[in-house]
């Protein structure tokens, strides 16, 4: 192991030192963002707020009102960086692996010392995992740090963040490494392979587990009647996902899966033209005939309203353990899988 270590390190340093380099730069950068954040000393006593949208006292107004900027600049840079880091960890060093040496037109004398291919392979790639797997658990941690300490002020991890932190940020590493280290096998140039193992990636993030996430979403969505006031509470986990809404009549049946009745705002508005006729033009609504009018029309307008409620189809805050279980078990898969598929390629490679 100890050989293998230092061919590694001799083949590959400069992908090995830029590689610890960047990851150290964003892990470091997302904690140096949740200290500022932290400091800024916002929690839930700054709850609940005011109908004029203020946060309990002045001090927290301060705080949120310097959060945004934050939030805005180097927040959002570290969010970007956590999210792209494991992926472009992975085909950094997996790339060179065989593609290099396929290249340097070395493997004739490496496979042939070596006696077994699949021998040689694990040597080479082992290291270069380890890296991508430790690295990326350190930036992972700083991820989680990152966004633990956005929570008390109520702003919270969307679904496409699921590969930021913890878990699911190793797993994209891996899964980028798996691709990468299979597509250098087969087209033996390091440039060409790192070129489409990136297109793969990007193809599989937004086609394969964004597809996969709006099945899950449809698995998961219900209907939750709104709370007006939601806002003004203590900070709760949101709406990962919105799928539909309205106003809805509970006590009558409607459409199959639909909480109610959809209410017909405009039957409601007829009624009040049937009893009270048209409604008077008055801008400030002062004039004794709309206020004469307002008077016959409301009862009519309550009356319509009662028994209507505001209604949304959503994911609940609460199910983001199955968006990340989904997520780490479909990039396992396929990394795990192009990682066994490799070494049936580079058994029938040519060494040139």
């Amino acid at each position: 192991m100890a050989r293998s270590i230092w061919l590694t390190w001799k083949m590959h340093r400069f992908e090995v030192i830029a590689a610890v380099v960047l990851m150290g730069l964003v892990a470091a950068s997302a904690v140096v963002v949740a200290s500022h954040v932290l400091g800024l000393g916002i929690d839930a006593s700054c709850w609940p707020r005011t109908e004029d949208g203020n946060y309990a006292t002045a001090a927290c107004d301060a705080a949120m009102a310097q959060l945004w900027p934050l939030k805005e600049g180097e927040g959002q840079i570290a969010r970007i960086a956590l999210a792209l880091v494991g992926p472009i960890v992975g085909l950094l060093l997996a790339v060179p692996v065989v593609a290099r040496e396929l290249e340097l037109r070395t493997t004739s004398l490496a496979w042939s010392l070596e006696g077994r291919r699949g021998r040689w392979l694990v040597s080479r790639m082992l290291p270069m995992l380890a890296i991508v797997v430790v690295g990326a658990a350190i930036v992972a941690v700083a991820g989680s740090v990152y966004f633990d300490a956005l929570r008390p002020t109520n702003e919270w991890p969307y679904v496409h963040e699921v590969g930021s932190s913890g878990v699911g940020l190793i797993a994209r590493a891996v899964m980028a490494f798996g691709i990468a280290l299979l597509v250098g096998a087969i087209a033996g140039r390091t440039m060409p392979a790192l070129v489409l193992s990136a297109v793969l990636v990007v193809a599989w993030v937004l086609g394969g587990i964004g597809v996969a996430h709006g099945q899950l979403t449809e698995r998961l969505a219900v209907w939750q009647q709104e709370d007006q006031d939601v806002w003004r509470q203590a900070p709760v986990p949101p709406y990962l996902a919105y799928l539909a809404g309205g106003t809805f009549d509970v006590t009558r049946s409607g459409v199959e899966d639909e909480p109610g009745a959809r209410f017909d705002e405009g039957a409601v508005y007829q009624q009040m033209i049937d009893a009270c006729g048209e409604g008077p033009e008055d801008e400030t609504g002062q004039s004794p005939e709309y206020l004469a009018w307002a008077a016959c029309s409301d009862p009519v307008w309550n009356a319509g309203y009662a028994s209507a409620s505001q209604w949304s189809r959503v994911v609940p805050g609460e199910r983001w353990g199955d968006y990340v279980a989904m997520d780490v078990a479909l990039n396992l898969m396929i990394g795990g899988a192009a990682i066994l598929l490799t070494f049936p390629v580079v058994a029938r490679r040519r060494p040139g």
